[in-house]
């Protein structure tokens, strides 16, 4: 698979606002979800904490939310949100999804 080239993944209209969309390209597993503006974001299908799936959580806030502990993603795939340490911490920077 070539890095920032453009793969058909799903039509927009299966893109959804408030559920991700989990789709699956040569043999990559990947979660799709619009923000609150509307646009379009994939990142790979698996949490950095404990490798669960994103696309089996949910989508608030413009985030992708992790089912497992609740680690919260945006569309860049950066960590925005870790439960454990409060909603006032900040998560490490290598917590980021591709």
């Amino acid at each position: 698979m070539y890095i920032n080239f453009w793969y058909p993944i799903a039509i927009s209209e299966e893109v959804k606002a408030d559920e991700p969309l989990r789709v699956e390209v040569l043999s990559l597993k990947f979660v799709a979800f619009r923000d609150t503006d509307g646009t379009a974001h994939v990142l790979s299908d698996t949490c950095t904490h404990r490798g669960g799936s994103l696309g089996k959580g949910w989508v608030k806030d413009s985030c992708v939310i992790c089912p497992y502990h609740g680690w919260r993603y945006d569309g860049s795939g950066k960590c925005t949100t870790i439960p454990s340490i409060g909603y006032d911490g900040k998560p490490p920077p290598r917590a980021k999804v591709d």
